[in-house]
């Protein structure tokens, strides 16, 4: 498995993160207008398994706070979920962003989703920080949740 940061692309690469944005979150996920932007003005990070990639992460620049960032959404590819490959990512990515003087990164997810938020506990050290009602569309809450990246470990 390799992890690699995204700074070019050709059409065919653009459309397999589209591919797996698709299959992680359906109508939710990114698509050529967002992941182009993410790719020259975000930070894209990619898991690759035999020149194939299986995972994506992608991150923003907090315009009110530059040295925190927003991760916007992580995706696995549906073969390999349950892995411990998204952990992998995130972490591997984390690390990339406190070398970039990233001192924190704030996410957002289903307060139902008690899977994603316990790896976001559990492994990774994010803490529950505050509640969005109706974030994405009525019914649509969210939990934002936030890492201080200072104490990241570098394993």
């Amino acid at each position: 498995m390799r992890i690699e940061l995204v700074e070019e692309f050709d059409l065919d690469f653009l459309q397999s993160l589209v591919q797996l944005e698709a299959e992680a979150f359906g109508i939710g996920g990114l698509n050529e207008w967002h992941l182009v932007p993410f790719i020259r003005h975000g930070q894209v990070y990619i898991a690759k398994e035999q020149e194939k990639v299986v995972g994506l992460i992608q991150y923003m620049r907090d315009w009110k706070n530059p040295n925190k960032a927003y991760l916007m959404g992580v995706s696995i590819a549906k073969k390999l979920r349950g892995q411990g490959l998204g952990t992998i990512l995130m972490r591997t990515s984390l690390r990339a962003l406190k070398e970039e003087n990233i001192e924190a990164v704030e996410l957002t997810v289903d307060p139902k989703n008690f899977s994603a938020i316990k790896i976001y506990q559990e492994k990774l050290g994010f803490v529950g920080k505050d509640r969005r009602v109706d974030e994405y569309g009525a019914g649509e809450n969210r939990l934002v949740m936030l890492l201080s990246l200072c104490d990241l470990s570098q394993d």
